[in-house]
């Protein structure tokens, strides 16, 4: 298994340790230990908790009703051949009884699970601790702090038995309910088996998130199109969040916001890298949903703070364990629409030996922090737990009143006194009266007053029509949805509102506005019309798609689908559809199910002349699937190599095929692209010349230069030749100036682009500057090669500007030799247009679908919209260097960076001392100053045709 596969799931691990009340608040300082981790707040500090031989291989770790410190303790995790520990894993109680910070008592709260990844205190009492293949319910009667009685509510039945990517991810609900997460499974199949008997299944289609009651009954699936989805919380307005592991070649891991039937775009069945373009990471399919945020590399628990114990400003933010980044990191949101955005503080940073996993709240509000501490998957029996607290405590005076400790700050007695409250008619009455106070603190106060209060539908309606509060009013018509009562919402409402009303969405007559919000720009409540629509897929059949725009059809045949629709006659309509995506998605949706009827149809879409490599690849995907094989990306790189070689595949299928192979595969020999150079079709011969300027090995440039001096050859064709050799080095001038100073504009213009920044003789400048007389439409490019630049350019500000100086007609096939010249734009080095290029950047195979108006601006000002996925890196080294790029993958703590030229490099964790994100885009910001009016013309041109 692949290294940097390993990793990701190693970084599922979650640590759970156990301490007192007294100790996490009142308990004298520990004094700090060389290797603690540093923390940026001087308000806080981090001091060890506990550590081995006490303490071994924690994973997650949580508080229990009494104020002890339950932990995880690993012993079957790759477990060497002569490791003397226990033979299964433990949940240590850990606690400090004579109140110096240290713990000193160390008990077993329950033994004999094996691949524990999680552990989390139910409000009632009860541990719920999930295991690759189970979720069990431990339950202490006598409190003794032993575990006496063992309950499983989901069991997992699969082949797959890789320790990280079964079940994982706890969190609970105000009502109680349980939410997990299942990772990938490595595609296999899988069967999920409720309390009660009901099971669900799955094979292939990523990490799931699924919810059940608390002893195991009512299981559905809450979510899907993760990786790894190891970290779980649900913050005090109900919403649910998770930090998602990335696949190999897509980083970040990912901060995400779960909705009720999201697909967050990753599915295991299309190969570990997520580069498959049926599969998206930041809601790049329509259907799919985007993060929220990047985080940072390994995420292995999320944690909602609600609580005194840290300075307010942590109130209501996310705290993330890093695994990879050996740092503590926290979010603060922000909404985007009908959801958030959040930005990242990483404030406790560690050394190569902190491995943060687990996080816990302890009673008086300090974090506890779990530490695997050494980078290696197998046992070796080190671990730690830290506590980070306030420099100062901050006294909170004890209470057994409901009414006061509703007050609180602290999370679990605030909802513990809402529960009591709520049982009598005086107590909810008092809930009633603390949603009338008009500030955030209340605003917390009431969003437990309204899950206590949720039986009355006059209480949450109030909300809904008089507070001032957008996401409370959302919450409250969350509450009302989940009971089927109605409540009329307006286009005008808040996009919070707007989404939590879809669910009230029943009646046929409210088709309409479900169709309305297919066309919505919010992905969000695209999403749950296309939920709302599946739920009646009787009625589906008689809408007229036809009258339909095309991102309400798209979302129409995402609606069929969730409904089940899974016949031929609907897809064949879906197939002949005019919008490319929808025959995408038409497609997708016949390799996701593997419809064998279909087959005839997809084989048809092949034979197509003017199928672009997406669709291409889409449909060889589809065929794989049907006829039973894997579509992983070598596997697949093999299939497209063996057919662009086969001289009895139409040419424009080798085309195609020849595009999806990567440049590096072993397989692709400088002669084999010899031969199908010399093959009768131009189109497979201009293609293949197009792959061997891509071509890793320099032997290259000699049959590049051979076909530059093929007078027998297209011009076309010759000149894409010169666009590989100039990645020569050192440039071959003589040869450049000869075509520089001939007869073909092409080649002499190319020549000149691959003259660019060469350092040359008076002699050659004085020709160059004889050409230029002679050639005025070539002046320009001549004068960039002698050094000059143009004044009178506007600003890059000025779009307006620039959009009338580029006017006029323009060449699109020189536009895309501009694309891929390695001294000019050098897009490719980031970017992938049909195969061709690297997958770094945004793939831009659809790009001219967007208005030239935003392209220009995008080239001109790309600083202005950072995806976070593209996130740039600040890095400030220990040895004093800074360097800057965005994250392309890791292996272990060897972390690999693109910088802003498309260069690649290597930075180990250890060797920075601080990280921070960058402003700007990854893309250089002086690109149009490095073209001609006339390049920048074509370039636009080229990537206007990609649609």
């Amino acid at each position: 298994m692949k290294s940097g596969f390993a990793v990701r799931f190693s970084f599922s691990l979650s640590l759970i340790v156990v301490v007192q009340f007294t100790a996490a608040v009142l308990g004298r300082a520990a004094e700090p230990t060389a290797d603690a981790p540093q923390i940026s707040d001087p308000q806080l500090e981090v001091v060890c908790f506990a550590r081995a031989p006490e303490i071994r291989h924690p994973i997650n770790l949580d508080f229990d009703r009494d104020g002890r410190l339950l932990v995880i303790e690993s012993h079957t995790h790759f477990r060497p051949a002569q490791y003397e520990g226990p033979r299964h894993d433990r949940i240590r109680t850990v606690e400090d009884t004579d109140g110096d910070g240290r713990a000193d008592r160390f008990v077993t709260f329950y033994e004999g699970t094996t691949f524990t990844m999680d552990l989390a205190v139910h409000h009632d009492g009860g541990v719920y601790v999930a295991t690759r293949s189970e979720i069990l319910r431990l339950e202490d009667a006598d409190r003794d702090g032993v575990s006496d009685r063992t309950q499983s509510i989901v069991r997992l039945e699969t082949k797959g038995d890789y320790p990280h990517n079964g079940l994982s991810g706890l969190a609970f609900d105000f009502r109680g309910n349980v939410y997990f997460g299942l990772g990938e499974n490595l595609g296999a199949s899988y069967r999920l088996v409720g309390a009660d008997g009901l099971a669900l299944s799955g094979e292939g289609e990523g990490g799931n998130i699924f919810a059940c009651t608390r002893d195991g009954k009512q299981l559905r699936r809450v979510a899907t199109g993760f990786w790894n989805p190891f970290g779980l919380t649900s913050d005090i307005l109900g919403r649910l969040w998770a930090v998602d592991n990335d696949p190999d070649a897509m980083p970040p891991c990912r901060l995400l916001h779960v909705v009720e039937g999201g697909d967050y775009g990753y599915q295991f069945r299309y190969g570990r890298s997520g580069r498959h373009p049926f599969q998206a990471w930041n809601g790049q399919l329509p259907g799919t949903l985007p993060m929220a945020a990047g985080t940072g590399e390994a995420p292995c628990e999320v944690l909602s703070y609600e609580s005194d114990g840290l300075p307010e400003t942590y109130l209501a933010n996310l705290l993330v364990t890093s695994w990879a980044d050996h740092r503590v990191e926290r979010y603060t949101l922000r909404p985007r629409g009908a959801s958030y955005e959040a930005e990242r503080h990483p404030f406790v940073q560690g050394g190569r030996e902190f491995r943060p996993v687990g996080l816990a709240i302890a009673p008086g509000g300090s974090l506890f922090v779990s530490d695997w501490v050494r980078s290696d998957y197998t046992l070796h029996n080190h671990g730690a737990i830290w506590q980070i607290r306030r420099r100062v405590p901050v006294a909170r005076p004890p209470s057994d009143d409901p009414r006061e400790t509703l007050a609180s700050l602290h999370r679990p007695l605030r909802e513990a006194a809402a529960r009591r409250l709520a049982l009598d008619a005086d107590g909810r009455e008092f809930l009633r009266e603390r949603l009338r106070h008009p500030n955030q603190f209340s605003m917390r106060v009431c969003a437990t007053a309204l899950d206590a209060l949720a039986d009355s539908d006059d209480d949450l309606r109030s909300v809904v029509e008089g507070d001032a509060d957008a996401e409370l009013r959302a919450h409250a018509l969350e509450l009302l949805a989940a009971k089927g009562s109605q409540r009329p919402t307006s286009e005008t409402d808040p996009p919070t509102l707007r989404l939590a009303a879809v669910a009230l969405l029943h009646d046929p007559a409210e088709r309409p506005r479900l169709l309305t919000l297919l066309d919505d720009d919010d992905p969000f409540l695209r999403s749950a019309a296309v939920r709302q629509l599946a739920a009646s897929p009787d009625s589906l059949a008689e809408i007229d798609a036809a009258a339909l725009s095309p991102r309400v059809r798209r979302g129409l045949l995402l609606a069929m689908r969730a409904a089940g629709h899974d016949n031929a006659a609907v897809l064949d309509r879906w197939l002949d559809d005019s919008d490319e995506e929808v025959r995408f998605l038409a497609v997708k949706w016949i390799a996701d199910r593997r419809l064998g009827d279909l087959r005839p149809r997809v084989v048809a879409l092949l034979d197509e002349p003017n199928l672009n490599v997406r669709m291409y690849q889409a449909c060889s995907t589809a065929l794989s699937r049907i006829d039973g094989g894997e579509v992983s990306d070598a596997q697949m790189a093999e299939h497209f190599l063996a057919l662009a070689a086969d001289e009895r595949v139409a040419p424009n299928r080798r085309v195609a095929a020849l595009r999806l192979v990567p440049a590096n595969n072993e397989r692709l020999t400088i002669d084999l692209l010899r031969r199908l150079i010399g093959n009768a079709d131009g189109g497979l011969s201009l293609e293949a010349v197009r792959a061997l300027a891509e071509h890793p090995k320099s032997e290259r440039f000699s049959l590049l230069e051979e076909i530059v001096r093929d007078g027998a050859r297209s011009d076309v064709v010759r000149a894409e030749a010169l666009v590989g050799l100039a990645a020569r080095s050192p440039a071959p001038t003589a040869m450049l100036m000869e075509f520089a100073l001939g007869d073909q504009p092409a080649l002499r213009d190319e020549a000149l682009r691959s003259l660019t920044g060469e350092s040359l003789s008076d002699d050659v400048r004085g020709k160059l500057s004889a050409l230029a007389k002679q050639h005025p439409e070539s002046a320009s490019l001549v004068a960039r090669v002698l050094g000059a630049t143009d004044p009178k350019r506007p600003p890059h500000t000025d779009l307006e500007g620039w959009l009338k100086r580029l006017d006029g007609p323009a060449d699109a096939q020189v536009g895309r030799r501009v694309f891929f010249h390695p001294k000019l734009a050098g897009c490719f080095r980031c970017h992938r247009i049909d195969g061709r290029g690297r997958e770094i950047g945004p793939d831009l195979s659809v790009i001219g679908r967007t208005e030239r108006r935003h392209l220009l601006e995008s080239i001109l000002q790309p600083n202005n919209l950072v995806p976070p996925h593209y996130q740039v890196w600040l890095l400030e080294l220990v040895d004093g260097r800074t360097l800057s790029g965005m994250l392309v993958r890791t292996n272990l703590d060897e972390y690999t960076y693109v910088d802003a030229q498309g260069h690649l490099f290597q930075v180990r964790t250890t060797d920075v001392a601080e990280s921070r994100p960058a402003p700007q885009s990854i893309m250089p910001t002086g690109m149009v100053d490095r073209l001609t009016d006339d390049e920048l013309r074509d370039l636009l041109a080229y990537l206007g045709q990609q649609r």
